[in-house]
């Protein structure tokens, strides 16, 4: 038996009342009224939720309410009926062992969600979806950065064209595949200060690349620069920027069901945002395409270990930036502190705090050294005069 109140269709008032349920059916007495009976399977019971009132709608609209949770749940499993998801809840907030279980449960399989299930989805869509997807996401892209990022090119007119005509010639046909992008190089300026310049080299997912001035002026070979544009044109290949984006809009989705509307983040997943924001590719992304530009270096007869060497140089000179960067703002400070002040600021520099101030674009990539020892693997097969390097795949 459980006792609460029943509210007839339609009222506001209650009379007390006894709900019975037994052998699948159900009875309710109320107090100097008539009864009502009844299967269970026609009873639409609230779920649990701690010790607040349950309430039970009857068939013709009426509803009884009732604080006997126990009792209520008692009855459901007698007739076996489950008291729903709600029920299991409640159990988790009576025990507190279960429920900090339950929470570390859940974490890994968020987490476990995000690390592998979210980049093996997006990887599987990414490769299923039609060239035109690529051409989409970089719509007005390069012009956005024209606009508001990169200068035009101060190289002579007579290398962009000897550059863009052996890009063309020799690295583009390295890559034959019936849907292959239409690639395309472009030199641009990176200003970075006053007199400054970053060296950089980014792909478009449509096969536009680029590469700033600075980048060329620091290659020492054209090895260094054909590796590089390889390994560009294994970002657009692998379609890693369309990866990225299908990553970025689910975890945009997930936020949006949460916490309800945030559209304001709608704009990082489409058009000029994802790209900006896509740019920085994983560690993974980054080793299949330094794997991509390996592979087809050997067959071109470019020597492997460039890939290193020129990433590496590129390194040092943003460290070098970065450090001029903070010496002129540490003199500008430091002239207003004490000399004791001074003393305490410089003891507390080192070659640790340098690197935190790297750019972010290095902080995502695998590390030159890391880089370098790949390409000495690669660079043995092509030292033995191979264009492919069987011991390298089956390390990997």
């Amino acid at each position: 038996m459980i006792e609460g109140k029943l509210y007839l269709a339609g009222q506001s008032d209650f009379s007390p009342a006894k709900l019975y349920l037994q052998a699948g059916g159900y009875q309710i007495h109320v107090e100097g009224g008539a009864s009502s009976v009844g299967s269970i399977e026609q009873l639409n019971i609230s779920d649990r939720l701690g010790n607040i009132a349950r309430k039970i709608t009857l068939p013709d609209g009426s509803v009884f309410e009732s604080k006997e949770n126990n009792a209520i749940d008692t009855a459901l499993r007698n007739n076996q009926k489950s008291s729903g998801f709600m029920g299991f809840v409640h159990v988790l907030e009576r025990n507190m062992a279960l429920a900090i279980f339950s929470i570390f449960i859940t974490a890994g399989v968020i987490f476990s969600s995000l690390k592998w299930g979210l980049p093996f989805a997006s990887h599987v869509i990414a490769q299923t979806l039609p060239e035109s997807a690529n051409q989409a996401l970089s719509n007005n892209v390069l012009e956005f950065l024209d606009e508001h990022i990169l200068e035009e090119s101060k190289l002579g007119r007579d290398q962009q064209e000897r550059l863009r005509q052996h890009f063309v010639d020799s690295i583009v046909p390295l890559y034959q595949a019936e849907e292959s992008p239409e690639f395309k190089l472009h030199f641009r300026f990176w200003p970075l200060g006053e007199d400054g310049s970053i060296a950089n080299a980014l792909a478009l997912p449509s096969g536009d690349i680029i590469v700033t001035d600075r980048f060329i002026e620091l290659a020492q070979s054209q090895d260094e620069i054909d590796i590089v544009l390889l390994h560009e044109m294994g970002h657009v290949v692998e379609r890693h920027s369309l990866e990225q984006v299908i990553e970025g809009s689910a975890i945009i989705i997930v936020v949006s069901m949460a916490f309800g509307d945030v559209s304001w983040l709608a704009d990082m997943g489409v058009g000029v945002g994802s790209f900006l924001i896509s740019s920085f590719y994983s560690r993974s992304h980054e080793t299949e395409a330094d794997k991509f530009a390996y592979e087809h270096s050997l067959s071109a007869g470019i020597n492997p270990a460039s890939l290193g060497l020129i990433l590496n140089r590129m390194e040092q000179d943003m460290l070098h930036k970065d450090d001029a960067s903070n010496k002129t703002d540490n003199d500008d400070s430091t002239a207003e502190l004490s000399e004791s002040e001074q003393a305490e600021n410089n003891s507390e520099d080192s070659y640790e705090d340098k690197s935190n101030d790297l750019s972010g674009y290095f902080s995502t990539h695998p590390s030159s050294a890391e880089r370098v020892a790949m390409g000495e693997r690669y660079q043995h097969c092509f030292d033995q005069g191979l264009t492919l390097c069987p011991q390298i795949n089956q390390q990997e």
